[in-house]
């Protein structure tokens, strides 16, 4: 049985697979399954390509969905189809360091830590940047105990198969609705100081752009994460973090989609008014938060949090 498993999404990316797939079978951690599954993708070349490096190394599992079912979907499939005690997550439009998944795997079993995760390298628009993170502390806030990222990251498997927590399908924000479930199951994270991931921040297609769909589907992450910790008995405890997870989240899109050129301000504007005030009622006081013009709603998100922060600081002392 391999050490760790990979799981890798593909759907029209036969541009940039190849270069994902030979940094993953050439990596200097050998013991190591590498699990394809390609979601139904209408690009030919991915299924070619995805056979031809099947064929070619044994330790690649190539498995098709007869249907799309997101990029939550496919991973959620390769998650059941692992054998590894560990999993890892790459997205087939980026790349990774010859030994990212030797140094995950080193720190995860000498802190026999849940997780560990590593800094990554940002690619966007010709210029690269080291992308640094904060350590994980095990905290009364576990909802913003860590980023939500999920491909920088080697995970206990047993996270997911035993507390029964997956990816939502057919919805973006995949990441942001399971990793505050999963943090409340999490007792350790190990660090690995490196930027070993490279992110592609922009491609056509990319879900980055696609902003009608995030504003979209905010409300249905938050309501997964809501509903998980009614589950857990923990909501009338937990729900000021909550809505520090809110707005963190509401506030990160609402930025990058105000610094983006490529939309006018009245196309922003017409998609924070199509689908803001939904995600704004999980708020307790949401009529504090303008939604005129993208700036004013990023100044009065701001308001908010800076408002909720305070409100916790008083509630500890």
């Amino acid at each position: 049985m391999p050490k760790l498993s990979v799981v890798v999404p593909v759907y029209n990316v036969s541009k940039y697979l190849p270069k994902c797939l030979n940094t993953l079978t050439n990596q200097s951690f050998k013991d190591i399954e590498i699990i394809l599954v390609n979601d139904a993708s209408p690009d030919p070349e991915d299924d070619s390509i995805c056979t031809f490096f099947s064929k070619k190394d044994d330790r690649i599992k190539y498995i098709t969905h007869q249907e799309n079912r997101g990029l939550g979907g496919a991973r959620n499939t390769g998650i059941k189809a692992a054998t590894s005690e560990y999993v890892g997550f790459v997205d087939s439009d980026d790349w990774v360091e010859l030994d990212m998944f030797e140094k995950l795997y080193k720190a995860i079993r000498k802190k026999d830590a849940d997780i560990s995760q590593c800094y990554f390298m940002e690619h966007k628009g010709g210029l690269s940047n080291v992308r640094k993170l904060k350590r994980f502390r095990k905290k009364r806030d576990i909802l913003n105990a860590t980023n939500v990222l999920f491909w920088n990251k080697l995970f206990r498997k047993e996270l997911f198969t035993k507390n029964n927590i997956f990816f939502p399908e057919k919805h973006s924000l995949e990441d942001l609705a399971t990793m505050p479930r999963l943090l409340y199951h999490v007792e350790s994270m190990a660090h690995v100081k490196e930027p070993l991931y490279h992110y592609i921040v922009t491609r056509l297609g990319a879900l980055t752009a696609n902003y009608n769909r995030i504003f979209a589907d905010h409300s249905v992450v938050f309501n997964i994460i809501k509903e998980y910790m009614k589950h857990q008995q923990v909501w009338d405890r937990d729900r000021p973090y909550f809505e520090k997870r809110v707005l963190k989240s509401l506030l990160h899109d609402v930025k990058r989609f105000a610094q983006d050129d490529l939309f006018t301000e009245k196309e922003k504007n017409k998609v924070l008014n199509l689908h803001l005030h939904k995600s704004l009622t999980f708020l307790e006081k949401p009529e504090e938060i303008v939604i005129e013009s993208i700036d004013l709603t990023e100044q009065s998100l701001r308001n908010y949090k800076w408002k909720l922060g305070v409100k916790s600081l008083l509630k500890v002392v």
